[in-house]
């Protein structure tokens, strides 16, 4: 790893890996990934699975109800273990696991209407499919094409909206002066 001396910070590390040295609990990070894509494509997974070929708009409503559901459940119940272990940065975890993993489990779920991993291009364009996932935006257009695009939006949009409420409360209290009660003064 290349590090770069600075004047007042000292040495700083730099490269591809230098986001994942600051991370303080990597493997909790890695577990809450998984469990924020389990939580949210198993849902998904299973009702293509039931649905086999005949999709129709009940499913796709079976899915964007399901899914956040399930993603919001997954999330309060590990909360509690996040704040055990003082990791501060749960939803994150949870959101980039299910957008990363987001190819592999539409790849299962069109293999269980026939395409996908039957389908003519086989395994080569289900690794395709799966590469080109982890591009930002791609998982948009292949949760359009599965169904699950307005489960994705309401859980993404929900987590920016939930990070914004937060920064505003932290920014009232923190910009708010604080006063002596014994005197009235400002500290």
């Amino acid at each position: 790893m290349t590090q770069v001396g600075g004047l007042s910070c000292g040495t700083k590390r730099v490269g591809p890996l230098a986001l994942f040295s600051r991370i303080t609990q990597p493997r909790l990070a890695v577990s809450f990934a998984i469990a924020g894509a389990l939580s949210f494509w198993l849902p998904d997974v299973a009702i293509h699975i039931y649905a086999g070929q005949n999709l129709t708009s009940r499913h796709i409503w079976a899915i964007t109800i399901l899914s956040p559901i399930t993603f919001l459940l997954a999330y309060v119940f590990a909360r509690r273990f996040a704040r055990h272990r003082e990791f501060k940065w749960l939803g994150t975890a949870m959101l980039l696991g299910t957008w990363v993993t987001g190819g592999f489990f539409i790849t299962l779920a069109a293999t269980a209407s026939g395409t996908g991993l039957l389908g003519p291009g086989g395994v080569r364009d289900s690794l395709l499919l799966i590469a080109s996932s982890v591009i930002p935006g791609v998982i948009y257009v292949l949760a359009a094409y599965d169904g699950s695009f307005l489960a994705l939006l309401a859980v993404t949009v929900g987590a920016l909206f939930l990070c914004g409420i937060r920064a505003s409360r932290t920014l009232l209290t923190v910009g708010a002066p604080s006063y002596n009660k014994d005197s009235g003064e400002k500290k």
